[in-house]
């Protein structure tokens, strides 16, 4: 097998001299030369997000006079071009490409005429932000929010094949890499090819390490060329991301004789090829198989399955595309029953083919509760508050080892996550209620296998009374600093920590209701957060938090310092982290002090867009500083700059004005966007929000 990359360098070359070649003007003839004028070239929307596929569609206005017919074609700044089209041309025609964007990007389209005239457009450009991805490190969560699902991206390789086709037709290969933002994890993907569409959808299981390489083949009888990618698919089956499109051709030798028709069956795979977890509920398995001929020709064929079931078929092959994908459906109904099957596709005519068996295995996993219960304070308790209550859950998983997903569903902190497991494990859940309240928890798993049919223990409820004098002012509680990851074991840059600081605010009677109390979230290093609120309508506790993520090693001291109507600082809360294996070093030199003066350049635009805006801001720091500080703006649509940093060394200014240029904004939806500048290091600093807006015209 010979790989040919000749074409595709020619193919490069011409998109880039289409590109780089301006705007083609016809030389100055006579006034009877043909005139063509391009205006109106637009993007709608300009801008496009949250779920994709996203459609965009780009029009323009095209005016011709000395000639009845415009020959054109669309050319795009990744150096694709569409089709060469000819319309009936006229005082004013308006060409239009519709084009669907399964993941972010941005770019921009023209036209370029061919004929009566050489030109090209203006570009229109476009962006597509597609959904929300990780927040940014620092950024607070509610409580009881579960961290979000890992992303993933993917790379393919193509394959070449020039020479005489083998009788029997021959294979060419392609090879994927997929890697997800962290592990465990689990994703769904596809391969699509752009003559057979979509292949069967297949999931893949990240245990240890974040990249794993998938391999996909075609089988050809036959010249013909095309590209294959890899598609990303979330829980509900939409395109969350798209690989780049892997060429591939073959090139055959033309043979004397025409061969007869020659029929291959060929590449069998089962999805899923191995089940394990509960068996309570019907399983499906789909089994794939390609079938191929060297000239168009009526295939009859057979699916047969290990249990004596056999299901014919017939399909007609014709046109350039001489390969087809076959798909076979195997519910169990009953997967106790089932340990496994196979099955394989028998070709009888126009030739005798057939492929391997392939086979899927189920695995029954039972996961029971044997105890639920509040293990303290006993039930139900009366007396002093605050109170520390314990709930205790233990499983016991037949049939592993298995990945079991587990969480407590009240209170909130903690989240998802998994682990491997067989036999008997006991969890324990603790936190503190400050106020007379009655609640209720549960326990929920599942396996790997099958994430998303949650199993919940019985419910364990509790009564808490308290019993006391009531504080004749506010009053504020100690913080508790809490660690979570989403796999166990050290912090690392691949296994961040999740960081979250607690405490409670209580509002005695005899204050006037209702009452606002501010508040900001302070560390000893002279790091602080933004001001927050909390609201009382009457006398009662609520619990304030603030959640960051973290692979930097860190030892500090926390606490809630409430602002107003009367100053509270609350008791600190002390923690230790390592990261990396390093442990906590104490920062010599200078801090920020204070992050002033933010403001966007220009704060409300009205115009052309796309716009470029200016951020600024001041930073303070008490002395030079040893580290660099390290800074980012972050936006309440989603978006966020760069992380920079900015030095203050010795004999310089200890105030410095920063600011972000490289800015392009588009139409602002829904209101005004707000946001601040966060400084993440050496402490933590914020400025106060600002906001800005950008309607275009």
């Amino acid at each position: 097998m010979r790989k040919n990359l000749w074409w595709r360098s020619a193919v490069a070359l011409a998109a880039a001299l289409c590109l780089s070649a301006g705007v083609f003007t016809a030389p100055a003839n006579a006034a009877a030369d043909p005139m063509v004028r391009i205006a109106a070239v637009k993007a709608s929307p300009a801008r496009g997000g949250e779920q994709c596929p996203v459609s965009t569609v780009f029009s323009a206005a095209v005016t011709v006079k000395g000639a009845d017919r415009l020959t054109y074609r669309w050319i795009r700044s990744d150096g694709s071009k569409s089709a060469v089209k000819t319309v009936r041309a006229g005082a004013k025609v308006t060409l239009r490409e519709r084009r669907s964007f399964t993941g972010s990007t941005r770019g921009w389209q023209a036209v370029q005429v061919l004929s009566p005239k050489k030109l090209i457009s203006k570009r229109a450009y476009y962006t597509v932000s597609c959904g929300a991805g990780l927040r940014d490190a620092g950024v607070s969560r509610r409580p009881g929010q579960a961290p979000p699902a890992p992303t993933a991206s993917a790379e393919a390789t193509g394959d070449d094949y020039a020479g005489k086709c083998p009788v029997g037709g021959g294979t060419l290969r392609f090879t994927g890499r997929l890697t997800v933002s962290r592990v465990p994890a689990a994703v769904s993907y596809r391969w699509v090819d752009s003559d057979g569409g979509a292949l069967g959808t297949e999931r893949l299981w990240f245990s240890d390490a974040s990249t794993r390489t998938v391999t996909s083949s075609r089988a050809f009888l036959t010249s013909q060329s095309g590209t294959r990618w890899i598609e990303i698919l979330g829980p509900d089956g939409r395109v969350l991301s798209t690989s780049n499109r892997a060429p591939y051709r073959v090139t055959c030798t033309t043979d004397p004789t025409p061969p007869p028709v020659v029929v291959k069956a060929a590449n069998p795979w089962v999805s899923p090829a191995g089940y394990q977890g509960s068996c309570t509920r019907p399983l499906q398995f789909t089994f794939h198989a390609t079938l191929a001929v060297s000239k168009p020709a009526k295939v009859t064929y057979r699916w047969v399955r290990s249990d004596g079931t056999t299901v014919p078929g017939e399909i007609e092959i014709r046109g350039t595309d001489l390969t087809r994908d076959l798909t076979l459906a195997w519910p169990v109904a009953d997967p106790s029953r089932t340990s496994g099957g196979s099955a394989w596709v028998e070709v009888t005519s126009p030739a005798l083919a057939r492929t391997e068996p392939v086979k899927f295995t189920i695995a029954c996993v039972d996961i029971s509760f044997s105890e639920t219960k509040v293990a303290s304070p006993a039930q139900p308790y009366t007396g002093a508050c605050p109170v520390t209550v314990r709930t205790t859950a233990t499983i016991t998983v037949t049939g592993g080892p298995v990945v079991v997903w587990h969480y407590w569903k009240y209170p909130g902190a903690g989240g998802l996550t998994s682990e491997r497991i067989s036999g008997t494990r006991t969890y324990t859940r603790d936190w503190v209620e400050n106020g007379t309240t009655t609640g209720s928890t549960a326990f929920a798993v599942a396996t790997g296998d099958d994430y998303g049919h949650w199993k919940d223990s019985a419910p364990i409820t509790w009564s808490v009374t308290c019993k006391g004098e009531e504080p004749a002012q506010l009053t504020v509680s100690k913080a508790a600093v809490t660690t979570w990851s989403r796999e166990p074991g050290a912090c690392t840059t691949a296994n961040p920590y999740q960081l979250t600081a607690a405490a409670t605010v209580t509002a005695p009677k005899g204050l006037t209701y209702p009452l606002t109390v501010t508040y900001r979230w302070r560390w000893d290093d002279g790091g602080y957060w933004q001001e927050e609120k909390l609201r009382f309508t009457e006398p009662g506790t609520q619990r304030a938090a603030h959640s960051w993520m973290t692979s930097k090693s860190h030892a500090a001291k926390v606490w809630l310092d409430v602002t107003g109507p009367a100053k509270v600082q609350g008791e600190p809360g002390e923690y230790s982290l390592t990261c990396n294996g390093k442990p906590p070093a104490p920062n010599t030199g200078g801090k920020v002090t204070s992050v002033t003066n933010p403001a966007i350049t220009p704060s409300n635009h009205t115009g052309a867009c796309p716009v470029d805006l200016k951020a600024t801001a001041t930073i303070t720091v008490s002395a030079p500083t040893s580290v660099p500080v390290e800074y980012a703006w972050r936006f309440d649509n989603n978006t966020s700059s760069p992380t920079e940093r900015i030095t203050f060394p010795e004999g310089g200014p200890l105030t410095r004005t920063v600011e972000w240029k490289d800015w392009r904004a588009v139409q602002s939806t829904g209101g005004r966007v707000t946001g601040y500048l966060q400084v993440v290091a050496p402490n933590t600093a914020v400025s106060e929000p600002v906001t800005y807006s950008v309607t275009c015209t």
